[in-house]
């Protein structure tokens, strides 16, 4: 059955999507092509009708994790004054919602560490993608009267306490020292950059964290990504 390039394009963005959520879970070597295409309902030798290789598939997914981060991004902090945009996104980034799915969440923690010992089209990929959110970051830097490139190298090292925070979060066990890291990361970041401190949030208590690696793979008509 021959089918139009729409429908090509909503397969491929499909497997975008569902390959972005692995790659965070289980990162390149948990990226089965087989699992993959079996989890759309499609056949393994369909897959390179998409991509040329793993690899190819590899770096697309960077492209799409980015994309949708910097919607998030966008979206946390849109119609806010600097401040309380940048307020607004520690507070997500560092929250359970965001440290308890990694498959759903920014790529810097969950990706990094295994883009750094692929090849060179995957890290400049990633290096894009990283590039394009401290520019957004930086944005509301310089909405805090810093220069141009004193908000880029601001923006450039929230990301990485925030990223680093986050991925010491995961690798505990305990849903109170998860929170612990977080409230302490929050609490050093918004005192350097002199934004309101964080609330302890007692609701967080009965939250596990949560690290789903199975899900029904995705019909047509649930093909709009996830939020990443």
């Amino acid at each position: 059955m021959r089918y139009d390039g729409e429908h090509k394009e909503r397969t491929r963005l499909r497997l975008l999507t569902e390959a972005a959520i692995m790659l965070r879970e289980d990162g390149p070597s948990g990226l089965s092509v087989v699992t993959l295409m079996k989890r759309q309902g499609l056949t393994h030798g369909g897959f390179y009708a998409h991509f040329k290789s793993k690899d190819d598939l590899i770096a697309h997914a960077l492209d799409t994790m980015f994309e949708r981060t910097c919607e998030r991004y966008l979206t946390k902090t849109r119609g806010l004054v600097p401040a309380a945009a940048l307020s607004n996104y520690i507070a997500y980034y560092l929250s359970p919602a965001h440290i308890n799915k990694p498959g759903q969440g920014c790529p810097i923690p969950a990706v990094a560490g295994d883009v750094a010992r692929l090849g060179t089209q995957a890290r400049k990929r990633f290096e894009a993608g990283m590039v394009k959110l401290q520019r957004l970051v930086a944005l509301e830097f310089e909405g805090l009267d810093r220069s141009q490139e004193d908000a880029l190298t601001e923006a450039l090292a929230l990301l990485s306490e925030l990223s680093g925070a986050v991925i010491m979060a995961r690798a505990v066990k305990s849903p109170a020292m998860v929170r612990q890291v977080g409230l302490a990361a929050h609490t050093a970041i918004a005192t350097r950059l002199g934004l309101p401190l964080p609330v302890a949030d007692a609701a967080d208590d009965a939250e596990e964290p949560s690290r789903p690696s199975h899900r029904p793979h995705l019909s047509d008509e649930d093909a709009a990504p996830a939020e990443m």
